[in-house]
């Protein structure tokens, strides 16, 4: 009953942390606008934007073994055995993988610049600094080395350390551009701009990854074959479905950039930020049920584990409809506040949407998260290049005829079509077979 007691304590502590951690984050994120817009101008804040959704294609550059060692660790604690095996290996591992990045990023920069940014090179900053270069190196060595020790702090059920550090980082970041911008005499850089919110963090996680590893670098020329081969297998198929992901979620900043003017990247950034501070203050809250997920299945607690997804779906779904209700009752007081030199005056149409969105958003993440933390992840590599895309397709072609709007469509016709269904049945059908096998032996052992 005790270790009960402190695993379910661990678990709140976590999530409650995740919470509070990404609340003051996208609060500093919608805050930041006003301020980047007052340093930057329109159309450079444009390319910020831009630029800095380039940072989770970089982090693709650690090939999926975070997730693949948290969950590694999570069934070892589960089963009682030592982990330090697969620390060793995911370490090495991510080593190889940053210098064949690095060498890739160098090569493709330029190339990827002139595409992404093909209609702002009126901008002396694109036409002078490889930005895509910059950004791309700080989120190699972030995503290669750095975030390890998120991942192990979460299987641990540490992860309100792995919270603390982003949240106290990005306060630094905000601190420091307020400075930058009053003392500016003349329209800022995007050079700047990024490296004032990407560096803060490099610096801050640093401290925990050499105090958390250090003992491990001694061994690091020690290969141990079959663990590799293990912790290889696994990221692979967590890779495939990071790269899918994000595709998923990030074309919209690159279709965007294609199709929409900078005055409507600039409000779709703005309220799609206000719209997941509530999806995010969740997804922080499945982060820290992932590991708690993961050493439930092992331990056969399938009935209490169905239960637990029902009450996060019911939660979830009236808390995303609260923010929307919300939302757009304030709507004008939000632009107000955060950008009030900017005429921006969003629909009601263009809200409502984003608040549907939000709300699918929750049912799917909450089956993904379970499907993954039990490493059911051949269902992602079926379903989601088809989503991938119709959400590409559906975005480009409606965003050419309905502007701002047609972005939002098209994530929701994508995945109402394609991903919620297809994750919802494969999610019951594993616990509904999970628990028929469990019942069968318990009938056998009786």
């Amino acid at each position: 009953m005790k270790r009960k007691f402190v695993s379910i304590s661990n678990h709140l502590m976590v999530a409650v942390s995740a919470w509070i951690s990404k609340v003051i984050i996208v609060l500093v994120q919608v805050v930041s606008i006003r301020v980047l817009l007052d340093y930057l101008g329109e159309d450079k804040y444009a390319v910020y934007v831009i630029a800095f959704s380039l940072t989770v294609w970089f982090n693709l550059s650690e090939f999926g073994i975070g997730a693949s060692l948290q969950n590694f660790i999570s069934e070892a604690r589960a089963k009682k055995e030592n982990y330090d095996k697969y620390i060793i290996a995911a370490l090495q591992l991510v080593a190889i993988l940053f210098v064949i990045v690095l060498l890739l990023a160098i090569f493709v920069s330029s190339f990827v610049q002139n595409i992404v940014f093909k209609n702002f090179l009126y901008i002396t900053d694109i036409q002078s600094i490889n930005i895509v270069l910059v950004i791309g190196i700080i989120s190699i060595v972030s995503s290669c080395f750095l975030t390890k020790v998120f991942n192990m702090y979460y299987a641990l059920h540490k992860g309100y350390i792995a919270n603390l550090i982003p949240a106290i980082s990005i306060v630094v970041s905000m601190l420091v551009m307020i400075i930058i911008n009053r003392n500016s005499q003349k329209q800022g850089s995007i050079l700047c701009a990024l490296l004032v919110f990407s560096l803060p963090q490099l610096f801050i996680v640093l401290v925990p990854f050499i105090k958390e590893f250090k003992k491990y670098f001694p061994k690091l020329l020690e290969f141990n074959l079959s663990i590799l081969k293990a912790l290889i297998v696994r990221a692979v198929k967590f890779h495939g479905i990071i790269i899918a992901s994000l595709t998923y979620l990030q074309t919209d900043y690159l279709v965007m950039s294609q199709t929409l003017s900078p005055k409507e990247i600039v409000e779709y950034n703005i309220f799609m930020r206000v719209f997941m501070f509530f999806s995010y203050s969740y997804v922080s809250f499945l982060a820290a049920f992932w590991p708690v997920s993961a050493e439930m299945y092992v331990g056969q607690k399938f009935e209490e584990l169905k239960t637990a997804i029902k009450k996060h779906l019911t939660y979830a779904s009236l808390f995303m409809i609260l923010g929307t209700i919300l939302v757009i009752l304030f709507h004008k007081i939000i632009v107000k506040i955060l950008v009030p030199e900017q005429n921006i005056f969003p629909t009601f149409w263009f809200m409502l949407m984003l608040g549907i969105y939000i709300i699918l958003k929750a049912w799917q993440d909450t089956f993904a998260m379970f499907l993954q933390s039990i490493n059911v992840l051949r269902i992602f590599w079926v379903y989601m290049p088809f989503q991938i895309i119709v959400n590409i397709l559906l975005q480009y072609f409606l965003s050419k005829k309905y502007g701002v709007n047609g972005i939002v469509l098209g994530l929701i016709i994508s995945m109402v079509c394609v991903s919620i269904w297809i994750l919802f049945l494969k999610t019951r059908k594993v616990l509904k077979y999970s628990i028929k096998v469990f019942r069968e032996t318990l009938k056998i052992y009786k």
